[in-house]
């Protein structure tokens, strides 16, 4: 029996040990929820009514791109129809905003007109940047338009052939489709100005939200890599693909070593005439600078933003597509997670953004703390005066609770994505006064033993028995409320079910491989023998007679 209990206690000191130990040698850690390390919380209300099917589907989507920043146990439910979105610890708010409620139909468009800031963009064919205007371009509208080098000075007809490069003010150098004669005529204001908006790409209007439809010619515009602007703008085709047409998307390193930039998407499309056919027509009209491709180039559109836009360098595409353009690491990631989850089922707006601010939720956090030590030393200073030094070894079996408790947290938070919140404490809280219970249950069972004749010894290996069944009574009906709160609700409610359950059931851990060898072992012992009210246990005949044996020696 006392090599049973020796080598429970000593395999459950173990488990702790490489628990806590593993966890700290490899770094982990708890991570903190909204409410204790700031972030972001996102209502989304559909557009039109829909089903509960397609909002499930819709959370499902959202959850994966979220899941793609790296965030701890986003939180994402229904409220009614509404869609729920809590995102702890994001540095980037305005990112994964975006992110989440990007909802459009992601598209592959052909460009039939290049951004006129692109290296060999065509003159009097090409979009200028976007909000572009004369004036912010440099250009005056009433100046004389001058293209090349000119020579004419008759103001009539005139006319003389232009270098094949034209310069305007403010553009970018850009080269003609043909060889550009100039005619120096009289025009008006209004003219002219008509005049140069179409030879720097202004008069060409950005499509309206309304008008981008898939099968419509759009004008859209671009955002940049690095400053997250809208800038330059493309007009494209009819959408040629969808993303349901694609089955997958990997960002892929740069084969270069320590380049930053360098980094590809590599993008899987699904077999069929629905993916790899669609793409493959699309090559073709590109790679072969079609009349329904004259730019070679193939733009991706999101919410009416081209993410890509880049040259066909293939007619077909038998397995992946590679696409290239400085990406780094955090915008390949994100142009991926855009590719997988690009498009939801149902168009979602904005009801309102809440941000909880870092030092908010360290206040949360050190609020927690303080209530946690507070409630610990109150029950700690209860244990040890009613209970002396059984309360002392009960406090031992708490802190070694705690510390799998940590471990299995730490473990969870970096595998799972499980993040400890206000609500998470609270819960493992409660449960300080749940292991708390169980110790006295057992202490209890002790004392009416002795009371009731039995010596400390044998009262406290034959009490666990029964002490330990009505523990377990005890913490199986909290089990049960707790599951029931998990499953039946959401948000701050169910994360505190989670922890108090799960400190629930590391509390009959310790209490079966710790607290019971422990005290049995102790109880072996002729202190405990001979001295049961410094361990909580009211004194027993035979001691009493030996302590007056003791003092008649002693005269």
């Amino acid at each position: 029996m006392q090599k049973r209990q020796r080598t429970l206690l000593i395999g459950f000191l173990l488990v702790i040990i490489l628990s806590v130990g593993g966890s700290i040698l490899a770094g982990h850690s708890p991570q903190l929820g909204l409410d204790l390390k700031g972030g972001v919380s996102v209502v989304l209300k559909p557009t039109t009514p829909t089903s509960t099917e397609t909002l499930n589907q819709a959370i499902e989507i959202i959850r994966n791109r979220i899941d793609s920043l790296g965030v701890a146990e986003p939180e994402i439910s229904r409220q009614g129809d509404n869609i729920l979105v809590q995102i702890p610890g994001v540095k980037d708010r305005d990112r994964a905003i975006a992110l989440v409620g990007s909802t459009a139909e992601l598209r592959f468009r052909p460009v039939l007109a290049d951004s006129c800031s692109s290296p060999g963009a065509q003159i009097g064919n090409c979009v200028a940047d976007f909000g572009a205007t004369l004036e912010s371009l440099g250009v005056d509208p009433n100046a004389t338009t001058t293209t090349g080098a000119p020579t004419t000075t008759d103001p009539k007809a005139t006319t003389t052939s232009a270098a094949p490069t034209t310069t305007v003010v403010g553009q970018a150098a850009v080269t003609p489709a043909t060889p550009v004669t100039t005619t120096t005529i009289e025009q008006t204001p209004a003219e002219r100005r008509k005049s140069l908006e179409d030879l720097t790409g202004v008069s060409k209007a950005t499509t309206t939200r309304d008008e981008d439809t898939a099968d419509a010619t759009v004008v859209l515009p671009e955002r940049d890599r690095l400053t997250k602007q809208l800038k330059a703008r493309y007009e494209l085709g009819p959408t040629g693909l969808t993303g349901t047409g694609i089955s997958s998307a990997d960002a892929e390193a740069p084969s270069i070593a320590g380049s930053s930039t360098g980094w590809t998407i590599s993008l899987s499309p699904k077999d069929g005439a629905d993916g790899r056919d669609k793409l493959n027509v699309l090559a073709a009209e590109c790679f072969n600078r079609a009349a329904s491709c004259p730019t070679g180039k193939l733009g991706i559109v999101l919410d009416g933003v081209v993410e890509f836009a880049g040259t066909v360098q293939a007619a077909s595409f038998d397995r992946s597509v590679q696409l290239s353009g400085g990406y780094t690491k955090s915008t390949a990631t994100d142009m991926t997670t855009k590719l997988r989850y690009g498009a939801l089922p149902i168009e979602l707006e904005q009801q309102s953004v809440q941000t909880v601010s870092a030092t908010l939720g360290n206040d949360a956090k050190n609020a927690g703390i303080t209530a946690g030590i507070v409630g610990l030393a109150l029950v700690s200073i209860y244990v040890l005066l009613y209970y002396r030094l059984l309360g002392a070894v009960a406090l031992v079996s708490l802190v070694l609770s705690f510390g799998l408790l940590w471990a299995v947290i730490s473990y969870l938070s970096e595998t799972r994505g499980l993040a400890l919140t206000l609500a998470g404490i609270t819960g493992i809280i409660v449960s300080i006064g749940v292991s708390l219970d169980s110790n006295i249950v057992y202490f209890e069972h002790m004392k009416e033993d002795v009371k009731n004749g039995r010596s400390p010894r044998s009262a406290s290996e034959k009490s666990f028995a029964g002490a330990f069944s009505t523990v377990l009574k005890a913490d199986l009906a909290s089990l049960l409320g707790a599951a029931t709160l998990f499953f039946l609700t959401s948000g701050a409610v169910r994360g505190f079910a989670f922890y108090l359950g799960l400190a629930t059931v590391l509390d009959l851990a310790a209490t079966y491989f710790f607290l019971g060898p422990t005290v049995k072992l102790i109880g072996r012992t002729k202190h405990f023998e001979h001295n049961p009210t410094k361990y909580g246990l009211p004194g027993t005949a035979r001691s009493s007679s030996a302590m007056i044996l003791t003092g008649e020696a002693g005269r």
